[in-house]
């Protein structure tokens, strides 16, 4: 079963910030979490970066955010 499934078993309740996947892409839209005041960085999906191939000052912008969203992600899912 796909994680995204379960997420709500797989946070405690009491996060402020939580970076995913784009598996994760429309998880705060589900009635779980909808009233939570859980901010949620997920990443975009690999085609859309791959979108922003023309460099302009917006794309750059686009993909310093998503580097440093998986930056972030990283430090939890590397020891896993």
């Amino acid at each position: 079963e796909h994680d995204l499934n379960q997420a709500e078993h797989l946070l405690h309740g009491d996060e402020t910030y939580v970076f995913a996947d784009a598996g994760y892409v429309g998880i705060e839209n589900r009635d779980v979490f909808k009233d939570s005041e859980t901010q949620w960085y997920v990443a975009e999906r690999p085609g859309r970066i791959r979108a922003l191939k023309k460099r302009t000052a917006i794309n750059k912008v686009k993909k310093a955010i998503e580097r440093t969203k998986a930056s972030i992600r990283a430090k939890v899912e590397h020891p896993f």
